[in-house]
This record gives C-alpha cells, sequence and structure tokens, in this order.
C-alpha cells in the first residue's frame, strides 16, 4: 500500500515527539544485533501439553517478534547495512519456525493440529512478514521475499481463502474474528497478485469483521475490557483503514452510529490520569495506541482527555507489530487534550446493553502543589452483565472508586495466564472468583458462572453532569445455591458534595438480603429462644483493594490512596470487621498484594425475626456509606479517630 513506504517512515521517525520511542527501537534493536535469536525449542513447545506451562514459550516468542520489528525499524536507517544483513536473517529464521501459532492454542500439539492452523499469533506473523517485506522491497534479497510469501500462502491463504477451511474465530463476536480476519486480510491486499483470491480475502475478512461487531451492542461497549477493546477494534480499525485506502474510499467499514459508540468506549471508561475501569481481563493502567486513538479521531471526531502518551515497544509484553508502525505513522500530538480536556469529556456514561454505570466528578484539593490548582478527579463504576461473558469473572455487583488517577476500590484484573485460567474449574482461581471481587459470599457460597447468573437492573439513572448516580441491581440469580436466599439486591447512590461542599463524594451502598423461612409450632416457637431449632444464615461483605486499610477506633475503615482518601462507615454492632492481605501474581507473573476487608453477619432465621411487610420473607439489609475527599494529614486522620 502507498501509505507503507520507508520513506515515510524515516521521516516520521525523525519527529521530535517520537524520540523516546525510537531511543527504545534502537537500544531493543541493537541487542537483537548482537544476540542470536531466542530458540522455540522442542523443550519449550512440549512444556504447554507436559505441564501447562505456557511463559517461557511465550517469552521467547515473543522475544523474537520485539527483536524483528527493531530491527526492521533500525534497517531504515541506510547507513546500517548491518541492519539490514540481520533483518533478512530474522525473516528467513521466522519462515523456518515449526508453527506460528502458540502451542496453547493447538491443543495438545501434535502435527495434524498444527497443520494448517490459524490463531491469533499465526495471524499477527504473516501481517508483520506482510508489512516488513512491503516496506524493505527494495533492499531485500528476492529469495528472501519469495519465500515469505511461499510460506504465507502455504500456512496462510490455501488453507483459508483457496481451500476455504472453517475455523472458530470466522464467526466470533469477539476480538479473534477482528485480529485473525483482518491480519490474515490485511497480509492478503500487500502479498496477493491473484484477483480471484484477493476478492475472496475481502468478502471474508468483510464477514470477519461483521462477526466480531456482533459482539457489541449500539452502547459500544466491551465485556472483555479495555484492553482487549484495544486488540480486538485495534486490528479492526487497521484492517478497515488499509481497506479503504486499497478500494479509494469505496469500502469504508468505519462509518455508522454504532462504530462511533465503539469508538468512544476508551474514554467513556478512563476514569483519570490515565486510569480504566478494567473489568475481566483488562489492567488499570492500559496503553491505548497513539497512533490508532489519533486515526479514530480524524475519521470519527472523539473529545480526548488523555495526555499524549507514544507507547514504547517494550511497553507490549508481545511487542505488537500493527501497533507500532501505526503509532509512528498516526500519532498526532494535537488530538490529545490535557486534564483540562477532563471538563468538555463526559461525565457519565450507562452502557445499557452491558450493565456499566459510570459517573465521573471532581472535588476541589488543598494539595495545589500536586494539582496546579486542578480539582481532583473522582469516579464510580458499578459493573452488572452476566457470568458468562468474554474472558468472564464472576463479579456481578462489583464496583469501584476511583480518585486522583487511582482506583482505591479495585478490581484484580487480569491473573497469570495459564492451562488452568481457561480449563474447567477456572472460576475457583482467586482473580476469576466472586471472592477476588467486591462482592459478598452469601451462606458460604461464591457466585456461581452461566448466563443463568445474570443482574438484572431494575433502576439506572444519571444525572446530567455526572453528579448523581442511582442504581439498583437485582443479583439473586448470581447465588444459586444459597438454599435460603430468597433475594439479593443491591443498591448505589452516589453524590457529588452531597453536603454542599465541593471537597467530598458519597457512595452509599444498600445491600437487602432476604430469606425463606420455615413454619413453627407453637413449640418449636418458644424454644427458639435458645436458637436450638432455629436455621441460621450468613453473609460476608467483601472490599477489595491494593491500599491496606486501617480500622479506626470507632470500627470504621480508611483506605489511604496516592491522592484521596475513602472512609467507610458501617454497622459495627451488626457486623464484624476483618482484613486479610492476599498475596498472587497479576497477568504479567508479577507480585502484587490485595487486601481483602471482609464484614461478616450470622443469623438465625426464624418467626422471632422481623418480617418483610405483606410477605412471609425475613430480611438482613447491610448499608455502609463511602465517603471520598482529599488525601488528609496526619493530623485530620487523628482528628476521626
Amino acid at each position: 500500500m502507498s501509505s507503507i513506504s520507508a520513506d515515510r517512515l524515516r521521516e516520521k521517525l525523525s519527529q521530535p515527539e517520537l524520540s523516546t520511542l525510537y531511543t527504545d527501537l534502537k537500544a531493543y534493536g541493537e541487542r537483537a544485533l548482537n544476540e542470536p535469536m531466542p530458540s522455540l525449542s522442542f523443550r519449550l513447545y512440549r512444556q504447554f501439553s507436559d505441564t501447562g506451562e505456557r511463559k517461557a514459550y511465550e517469552e521467547a516468542y515473543f522475544d523474537r517478534r520485539g527483536r524483528l520489528a527493531a530491527v526492521a525499524m533500525l534497517a531504515l536507517d541506510t547507513a546500517r547495512p548491518d541492519a539490514l544483513q540481520v533483518l533478512g536473517e530474522m525473516l528467513w529464521d521466522v519462515c523456518g519456525e515449526y508453527t506460528w501459532c502458540l502451542p496453547a492454542h493447538l491443543g495438545t500439539g501434535e502435527i495434524k493440529q498444527v497443520d494448517g492452523n490459524i490463531d491469533l499469533f499465526a495471524a499477527e506473523t504473516v501481517h508483520m512478514l506482510a508489512e516488513i517485506v512491503t516496506i524493505h522491497a527494495e533492499r531485500l534479497d528476492r529469495l528472501i521475499i519469495e519465500r515469505i510469501r511461499s510460506e504465507a500462502e502455504r500456512r496462510i491463504f490455501i488453507p483459508l481463502y483457496r481451500d476455504q477451511r472453517k475455523y472458530h474465530w470466522q464467526t466470533a463476536d469477539h476480538n479473534w474474528s477482528a485480529v485473525c480476519g483482518g491480519c490474515c486480510g490485511m497480509a492478503a491486499l500487500l502479498l496477493l497478485k491473484d484477483e480471484t483470491t484477493l476478492t475472496e480475502s475481502i468478502s471474508h475478512t468483510v464477514s470477519c469483521m461483521n462477526a466480531f461487531l456482533s459482539g457489541y451492542g449500539e452502547d459500544g461497549g466491551c465485556a472483555e475490557g479495555i484492553g482487549y477493546w484495544v486488540y480486538g477494534f485495534g486490528y479492526f480499525t487497521y484492517y478497515a483503514e488499509m481497506l479503504c485506502e486499497y478500494s479509494e474510499g469505496e469500502l469504508n467499514l468505519l462509518a455508522g452510529s454504532k462504530i462511533s459508540a465503539i469508538a468512544a468506549f476508551p474514554l467513556r471508561v478512563h476514569l483519570s490520569g490515565g486510569t480504566f475501569v478494567n473489568y475481566s481481563d483488562s489492567a488499570e493502567q492500559e496503553e491505548i495506541p497513539s497512533g490508532l486513538l489519533s486515526l479514530l479521531v480524524s475519521r470519527i471526531g472523539l473529545q480526548v482527555d488523555l495526555p499524549l502518551h507514544i507507547p514504547l515497544l517494550t511497553d507490549d509484553p508481545c511487542h505488537r507489530w500493527a501497533h507500532l508502525l501505526r503509532n509512528v505513522m498516526w500519532s498526532d500530538p494535537a488530538v490529545y487534550g490535557d486534564e483540562g480536556a477532563y471538563a468538555q469529556a463526559e461525565r457519565g456514561f450507562i452502557f445499557q446493553n452491558m450493565g456499566w454505570m459510570i459517573a465521573k466528578g471532581s472535588l476541589d484539593s488543598p494539595d495545589t502543589k500536586r494539582t496546579n490548582g486542578a480539582p481532583l478527579h473522582v469516579a464510580i463504576s458499578i459493573k452488572g452483565g452476566h457470568n458468562d461473558e468474554p474472558h468472564n469473572h464472576n463479579d456481578l455487583g462489583q464496583f469501584i472508586i476511583h480518585c486522583g488517577g487511582e482506583n482505591i476500590l479495585c478490581d484484580p484484573g487480569a491473573g497469570l495466564y495459564t492451562q488452568a485460567y481457561f480449563a474447567p474449574g477456572r472460576e475457583r482461581l482467586f482473580h476469576i472468583s466472586s471472592s477476588g471481587h467486591s462482592v459478598p459470599l452469601i451462606e458460604g457460597q461464591e457466585q456461581s458462572s452461566g448466563r443463568q447468573a445474570q443482574a438484572h437492573v431494575l433502576e439506572a439513572k444519571l444525572a446530567e453532569g455526572g453528579g448523581e448516580l442511582d442504581t439498583t441491581l437485582d443479583l439473586t440469580s448470581a447465588y444459586s445455591g444459597a438454599a435460603s436466599l430468597a433475594r439479593y439486591t443491591r443498591q448505589f447512590h452516589w453524590r457529588m458534595s452531597p453536603d454542599g461542599s465541593r471537597d467530598r463524594a458519597e457512595l452509599r451502598l444498600i445491600d437487602r438480603f432476604q430469606w425463606k423461612s420455615r413454619s413453627m409450632s407453637s413449640a418449636e416457637r418458644s424454644s427458639s429462644v435458645n436458637d436450638s431449632h432455629a436455621e441460621y444464615s450468613s453473609v460476608v461483605e467483601r472490599w477489595m483493594s491494593r491500599v491496606q486499610p486501617e480500622v479506626m477506633k470507632s470500627g470504621d475503615l480508611h483506605w489511604q490512596g496516592a491522592h484521596g482518601t475513602v472512609h467507610m462507615t458501617y454497622d459495627a454492632n451488626q457486623w464484624h470487621v476483618h482484613t486479610e492481605a492476599i498475596h498472587t501474581v497479576d497477568h504479567d507473573n508479577v507480585p502484587v498484594t490485595f487486601y481483602r476487608t471482609s464484614l461478616s453477619w450470622t443469623g438465625a432465621i426464624d418467626e422471632t425475626d422481623v418480617r418483610i411487610e405483606s410477605s412471609d420473607l425475613i430480611e438482613t439489609v447491610c448499608e455502609v456509606i463511602f465517603i471520598i475527599e482529599p488525601k488528609m494529614g496526619e493530623t485530620e486522620v487523628n482528628m476521626i479517630e
């Protein structure tokens, strides 16, 4: 394609805003020039099928992709013939890999599972090779280019377009259809010379993109989270832009209200300071490719309240070429806002299809040294949905409290991807289980998995400006194992400046547990004073944070964040507090500690309890109030105690 040229890339890489990116590329590339490529050995290949371990193979695999990407950029310098020579060797080496797929996507990894298989990374590899040889076509040895075309035919084009083999991702309503379809489709636009097959590739890829879009509602929400929005919609956009250029504007996939809503998703779930709502397998701090965001602003028009940051190659553990190349080609500092743009951005949004609710606001902050007089941004996010979503966590009713760029009450995000993470019984893992989220344990039961476990939204009202949010969820179906539970509802009432001051926000949370009761004889009723015939039930409310809470003398809880504090009050006569540290690893295998604060209640269910009016149900209520304020000094904390 005309837009992918060595001359244009050289010009872009000389721009001052890309200096840090180029320094990172050069450091990574120089190491690749002086060290042999890491080996994808048979021992590493067999680890997944033998033990379920995937990290070692994937680290070597993605390091190879990163080195290739960096050297391909360094080879743009015509004064570096050494880089061009090493680039040729690396391309030849990648062409010789047993498979471009990851072993984790190949079952037991037998030859019949490898032959003709196309996963996310086989697709990304063929796309990467196609663009690199297009950029360096005038300088690479012709035999290398011919081999890349041959490998692309054998591994991708023949099974996918000529033999029309069926793959599960062709009709997937999540990122696989966009990434696999889009990468293969872009490689076809760049490498295929046969017009018939090229036409087939376009038809096939557009069908994949339609399947991908079917996973989104009209609200544009991505249930997989911001990380997978970047992945799936990113590759959708990359293919759409290349197809539009190829067709001279006749085929434009970036049109329509639904596309505009999907494009706005990351800005709607941006809370402040580059921190996002991170339900499912997403991270709080997620890199949105600057090239992707810049392109969407130019095509669709968005109000960007993020500071300019051009991701480095080494920021992405997978070292994805598609993001790197487009960050270089498309990044436009002019489209980025700053903290001042926060006032013009949406102050809240309700994703009707997904059942996510977000409200944002600002507090006056006495910490003028930190903020230069700017307000402190705070936000609340609430999750409904169901427990059979892509990359699902059992987290109905989960919520996040955000203050000053930090999620103080947080979601744990993704855990380390292992064989067990995607196997039956995965709901027992901390990051996936409701035990890792700010939702209750009822009668010893965690939330159940499956589509039938659904949050029914009874109320969702957001005031203009985001200053008030009222939400009620019926979460009964998530606790099918709780035998005595008749109904469980969770209410949220969010207020900015609830008492008229501009230096605090309040979240009032009310959980109502309604219990089934059994009929009792008069003799049983009289003896139930000693609880000998009473039935018991229990609730453990839980709050998750990376911040270790303080238990005040009053029994109240206090989480001290970097720039803000969360203070929680509750009925200490009825609920007993307990805090524990949970040590685990995150998605990148980095150790992390979460603090789970529990409020426990155990009570008898019998006819001596107060019943709900006009029903035969007994009710237990847990009401807590979270006060969010700018960070307090030591004196102020002592005054609360």
